[in-house]
């Protein structure tokens, strides 16, 4: 026969370990959550959407056109070391998501939704050594995060 004191100590060790059970699952949820809301917050979303499209757009646009441009020498340095400091011209959002409409179009639509498409305006900055990936991008966002 099991006597009460020990019957009781086994009750008492079960809801301990229930209690235990709740809290860590309650702190795994909470934790999940959070990093649920802060992955897919539209700012972070949009942001991402915008440098996709803007590292294309530099890359497959801008870089690979200057072999069609008259100004062109043939040496990638020379001719981006003038803008290393001041920037290549701005471009505004709506620039960036007509310039492949319809490979962009979805994400401009969704990007659309929250920033303002001629106020948001981004500048490429090419660097050393100048390389079709040796750049960096500076944006002014005008959104409603």
């Amino acid at each position: 026969m099991v006597s009460k004191k020990s019957k009781k100590s086994q009750d008492s060790l079960l809801y301990q370990k229930i209690i235990i059970t709740i809290i860590l699952v309650s702190m795994i949820v909470i934790v999940i959550a959070v990093l649920i809301s802060f992955l897919f917050k539209p700012e972070n979303l949009v942001k991402s959407k915008i440098s996709n499209l803007s590292s294309n757009y530099y890359e497959n646009y801008l870089y690979d056109g200057l072999n069609d441009s008259a100004n062109f020498s043939g040496d990638y340095k020379s001719t981006l070391e003038k803008y290393k400091d001041t920037g290549l011209t701005y471009i505004t959002l709506r620039q960036l998501i007509l310039h492949n409409k319809e490979e962009n179009a979805s994400t401009g639509e969704y990007i659309k939704e929250y920033c303002d498409e001629e106020k948001t305006t981004i500048k490429f900055f090419p660097e050393e050594p100048y390389g079709k990936t040796n750049y960096h991008i500076e944006y002014h966002y005008v959104c409603n995060f």
